[in-house]
């Protein structure tokens, strides 16, 4: 006899909680009734997604006592509250529920010198893991491949017998020394069948089993140039209707930490695209900045305009060509069939690797293949493209399989 399927699915924010957001809404679509927990902005993420959530203190509601001490310790290394969907209180038990158990493995003196040495990046809170999941006992337990809090909540299932799966949101460059480690999840789902492999001929072979669904949060993607009304309303609000529009989204950071070059800035962009606009009347381009680095309009952007605040989804809808340095916009622009030009860092943005998408080497190569060949030449044909599936019913698929244990299983935990 089986257990009724009850997993739980947990994230941190961005890209890893729209993951776990489709997955848990299907599931609960489905009639399971996950358990969803949100770390830091994940937990109002789901709230704005209609997902039942819990945040962070979940994690120690009942047990509260026990941390206090800890979370006295942690007040001079609490960060200043800079994001709306992040409390004070949020933090104050996410540093709480790190040090208690940085304490707990290292004694007082040396966990306060790890914190004030690493920060948060310290914390992998394992005991406090197993301690919450011993008391929700889940069917399963369901994280994206963050480290911290997610690798915890993966570390503990796997020590308590409970089935674990992660699943990666693109290539796993970051994060390969715990994917690969020896006491990772019990199930992993990738990209893409040469990810898989790599993986495997890595040393995942015979310790997890590596699925090649997809990722969740790009299913929209398949259908996305067929609402062709909203890309016309969209383009008409942004007065480029009749225009071919480059899009180029920033990076986050001034460089890169595998490389000493620095990433372009929007003003270099720009003076480019600038000159190629005035030769090429049908062209427009539009710079997007990343969340975490605004800018603003360079002086003298005749043909450019500035992203107004629009979704990931509606910036790539109203596109017609995506340029890029290491933004995931090109991954995504990419899986839904839009022409990319990757520009200057094919290694670090890693999806050229798996596919055919065209590279520059600069901006003034990447201008040159948009002065020098139409639309459909920029295009890359099926064969050639990162193909997508349904990944959230494949995945959600994997979870109702592996919470199907034998009741005397679940009873030995």
């Amino acid at each position: 006899m089986s257990t009724p399927s009850t997993p739980l699915l947990a994230s941190y924010g961005g890209g890893h909680a729209n993951i776990i957001a489709a997955l848990a809404s299907k599931l609960t679509e489905w009639g399971t009734t996950p358990t969803t927990i949100g770390f830091t902005t994940a937990y109002q993420a789901f709230l704005r997604q209609g997902l039942a959530a819990g945040n962070v203190s979940a994690l120690i509601e009942g047990r509260r006592d026990g941390y206090e001490h800890a979370a006295e310790l942690a007040t001079p290394f609490l960060p200043e509250q800079l994001h709306p969907d992040i409390t004070a209180a949020e933090t104050r038990d996410y540093f709480a529920i790190g040090l208690h158990d940085l304490i707990a493995e290292h004694g007082e003196q040396e966990a306060l010198k790890l914190i004030e040495l690493q920060g948060r990046t310290a914390f992998e809170p394992i005991a406090t893991m197993e301690a919450f999941l011993k008391e929700l006992n889940p069917s399963c337990i369901v994280t994206t491949t963050s480290p911290r809090f997610e690798l915890a909540l993966l570390r503990a299932g796997k020590h308590l017998g409970i089935p674990t799966l992660a699943v990666a949101d693109i290539f796993l460059q970051r994060e390969r020394g715990w994917v690969l480690s020896v006491d990772y999840a019990d199930h992993l789902c990738v990209l893409n069948e040469p990810l898989r492999d790599e993986l495997l001929e890595q040393g995942l072979q015979g310790r997890t089993e590596v699925h090649a669904t997809g990722n969740p949060a790009f299913d929209p993607l398949m259908t996305l140039r067929d609402d062709t009304t909203r890309r016309q309303e969209l383009r008409e609000q942004l007065g480029i209707a009749d225009k071919t529009l480059i899009l180029w989204p920033s990076a986050s950071v001034v460089k890169a930490e595998f490389t000493d070059r620095p990433f372009v800035q929007s003003h270099d962009v720009s003076a480019v695209l600038e000159p190629l606009c005035e030769a090429r009347s049908d062209y427009a381009y539009m710079l997007r900045p990343h969340p975490n680095a605004p800018h603003g309009l360079p002086e003298g952007a005749r043909h450019g305009i500035l992203d107004p605040g629009l979704s990931p989804t509606e910036a790539l809808l109203v596109s017609d060509v995506v340029c890029f340095e290491v933004s995931t916009m090109g991954l995504q622009a990419h899986l839904a069939g839009i022409p990319t030009i990757c520009v200057g860092f094919p290694e670090i943005a890693v999806f050229p690797h798996y596919c055919n998408t065209l590279i520059a080497k600069d901006l003034n190569e990447m201008a040159g293949q948009l002065r020098e060949r139409s639309l459909a030449e920029l295009q890359h044909t099926d064969a050639s493209r990162l193909q997508l599936t349904n990944a959230t019913d494949a995945v959600a698929t994997l979870i109702l399989d592996i919470s199907r244990q034998p009741e005397t299983c679940r009873e030995e935990r």
